[in-house]
């Protein structure tokens, strides 16, 4: 019989693609959902619930990006949205009482030319002003204590780029100037890079990467295979290769479909991808038996499926997915997205069974 193990065992021997004695866990909840969940559930917040189900993971360093650190300018506001901008000049407006991502009004880095003024500012930035290294260390402490893998969690170039003039021009950048895209994506990856040496410098230890950089939408990549190659691929490899230098696995999220850059990220280095969006037609079932013996998955339970809260939906689901994907280790439950506020505890309750049943591995 399989002997119980830690969750630092338990991610560790999942990402060499090992079985052990239950799939790892954790789980992304929208802040509205924690809050309709908290009369009914007494927990009141992520932590908790995590803590109850016994997830595997904690994250912590995340990186500050933006050119100009301080307050943000609130440009217009109503009862219902504002509207600021922040420390790269970017105008997003944002929901008052629920969360989304921000309405991309417009960017004010439009040309190379002034992406050059604010790069001069976004390398000025002291290190340690760009991540809180007491939280970091408290983290690390915290999961240490619990035998939790504990990985960094924070966003790559493409994302970081993004940030800075907003994916349209990102992609005519590419197409039309690569030589500026490239360097905001070579920039951003020394500014994560500084950070992360100046984490492991102060003490600071971690067991991987969840690194989030959403390249893709429900139709396809944002550039084409050959375009990350050339102009992404470069950035990836130094910054995942600082993990692969102290053989620490990467898990790297993207939503959307990224079939067609799926040979290239294996071959940079990623160990696992997440969150595998159904609705963009990620299917877990499809990528085990192509891909499975060289990069393990996490995610793929449906969110639309647990929001319509019909438990035999959910069964179905969870079912049809978890023994397949979990098949010589490799898998890490998660839903396809953050879990949305339409979704009962009642359900999550029935859900989180339904993982643990499928999720046991057999002697």
């Amino acid at each position: 019989m399989i002997i119980q193990m830690t969750s630092v065992e338990r991610m560790k021997r999942t990402l060499k693609h090992l079985e052990t004695d239950r799939i790892p866990l954790f789980d992304s909840f929208w802040g509205e959902t924690l809050a309709a969940w908290k009369f009914e559930s007494g927990y009141s917040d992520a932590d908790e619930i995590g803590a109850r189900y016994k997830f595997d993971m904690l994250t912590a360093g995340w990186i500050n990006h933006v050119a100009r650190l301080g307050p943000e300018e609130i440009t217009e506001e109503t009862d219902k949205w504002f509207t600021r901008v922040d420390g790269n000049g970017a105008v997003l407006r944002y929901w008052k009482h629920k969360s989304g991502t921000p309405e991309h009004v417009r960017f004010t880095v439009d040309d190379h030319d002034k992406w050059e003024l604010l790069k001069v500012d976004l390398l000025a930035v002291p290190v340690e002003k760009r991540v809180s290294l007491e939280d970091t260390l408290n983290s690390q402490h915290y999961a240490r204590s619990r035998n939790k893998w504990f990985g960094w969690g924070g966003i790559e170039c493409f994302e970081a780029a993004k940030d800075v003039i907003g994916h349209e021009q990102l992609c005519c950048a590419m197409a039309e100037d690569p030589e500026w895209a490239v360097d905001i994506f070579d920039t951003q990856t020394t500014v994560a890079l500084s950070v992360m040496n100046y984490l492991e410098e102060n003490g600071v230890r971690f067991d991987g990467a969840l690194m989030y950089g959403d390249i893709a939408y429900n139709k396809g990549p944002f550039c084409s295979p050959r375009m990350y190659r050339k102009m992404v691929m470069p950035s990836h490899a130094r910054q995942i290769g600082w993990f692969k230098e102290r053989d620490l696995p990467v898990i790297y999220h993207t939503d959307g479909d990224f079939h067609a850059l799926i040979p290239s990220f294996i071959e940079v280095g990623i160990s696992c991808f997440q969150p595998l969006e159904a609705k963009a037609n990620m299917d877990v079932r499809d990528l085990k038996p192509e891909y499975g013996d060289l990069v393990c998955f996490m995610g793929n339970i449906d969110a639309m499926v647990l929001n319509t809260n019909n438990l035999d939906l959910v069964e179905a689901e969870v079912a049809s997915k978890i023994p397949a994907a979990k098949i010589g280790g490799g898998y890490i439950y998660h839903s396809d997205h953050s879990i949305p506020p339409g979704v009962k505890w009642s359900t999550y309750q029935f859900l989180m069974d339904r993982v643990a049943h499928y999720g046991r591995f057999e002697s």
